[in-house]
């Protein structure tokens, strides 16, 4: 049956006192809408949001509609989600200078098959991505519809040449360019200084994962415990303002024996002596890191506030491990 235009509906609100329900109390507790209303209600829209804090203590949340952010910074860069309604589902676009962090709605929540309570990082890519509440009474559970599309950077094998009996520590992005040290600072005049070889992107880059794969062997460790291991990793730096800078390891892989060791062993393959990177029972990981990403620290490219963000790896071999020339290679995803 046709509803004739302009025919008048009141929202029930079951929680009103409506003991005496005249056409009357109803009216003057409800508001009144159209059919013209229903059809052409759009999805709601909120604009210039602005992302708050660095984690899921955020006290920006996203509404159910598409969630446009336009301001995000090196200090303020999380959200999250809207209390969770199975069913129902919400838009997000980044349209700030750098990725956003987008959390779960509640403590112990989950976005697709990451961590519990770990967010999912938006490029500011511009696209719309959609969460869709699958989980629900509390604390939740959400699935995107839309992932951001990963890619992959390649780089050279590099080769870092160790001798019993002392460390040895090395920073760069290829064999070529190994230095025993490196450092990010300023010039106080919103130049950045960098010590050793670093690389950045041309674009705004978020790192995502770091796969390394080596020719270390455990039996080139000394002992299963950490102080005898081997570990790579992936460090970033750039300025938060005109004379500060800041830099760290972002992400940490351990190559070290027995139970202790958390990645994984090429399969049966090939031995060589010495050993090749992939040869047989050879250490390696691809796995994404255990440590939560920021969409901050983890960015590789320009978008920074102050300066574009740098970033090189650092490889650590202990005293106790046996002379060789350790080899790895790194592939880094990102968005």
């Amino acid at each position: 049956m046709a509803i004739e235009a302009g025919t008048q509906f009141v929202t029930y609100n079951p929680t009103l006192d409506l003991s005496n329900k005249t056409s009357a109390v109803v009216s003057k507790k409800t508001e009144v809408y159209t059919i013209e209303d229903i059809n052409n209600n759009p999805t709601a829209v909120f604009q210039n949001l602005v992302a708050q804090g660095t984690s899921d203590a955020t006290t920006s949340v996203m509404g159910y509609g598409v969630n446009v952010f336009t301001t995000a910074t090196a200090t303020d860069y999380a959200t999250k989600l809207p209390q969770p309604t199975t069913g129902r589902s919400t838009k997000v676009i980044n349209m700030s200078s750098q990725a956003i962090s987008i959390y779960p709605s509640n403590v112990g929540g989950v976005i697709n098959n990451l961590a519990i309570d770990a967010p999912l990082v938006i490029p500011n890519d511009g696209t719309a991505y959609e969460f869709i509440c699958t989980v629900n009474p509390l604390p939740g559970g959400w699935n995107t519809l839309t992932n951001p599309a990963v890619a992959q950077l390649e780089y050279d094998e590099i080769e870092v040449s160790h001798t019993n009996g002392t460390a040895t520590g090395r920073t760069g992005y290829s064999t070529g360019t190994l230095t025993t040290s490196s450092g990010v600072g300023t010039d106080g005049n919103g130049n950045i200084l960098l010590t050793g070889n670093w690389l950045s992107q041309n674009s705004p880059t978020t790192a995502l994962n770091m796969k390394t794969y080596t020719n270390i062997l455990q039996t080139d460790l000394a002992t299963e415990f950490t102080p005898d291991a081997i570990q790579s990793g992936l460090i970033t730096g750039f300025l938060v303002s005109a004379n500060s800078s800041v830099n760290g390891n972002r992400i940490n892989r351990v190559y070290s024996g027995g139970s202790y060791y958390n990645g994984l062993f090429s399969g049966v393959g090939t031995l060589n002596s010495p050993a090749e990177v992939g040869d047989t029972n050879t250490l390696y990981f691809n796995d994404q890191s255990p440590v939560p990403f920021d969409g901050v620290n983890n960015q590789i490219g320009t978008g920074g506030a102050f300066s574009s963000y740098y970033y090189t790896f650092n490889f650590y071999i202990p005293a106790s491990a046996a002379t060789k020339v350790y080899k790895f290679k790194i592939f880094l995803e990102y968005l």
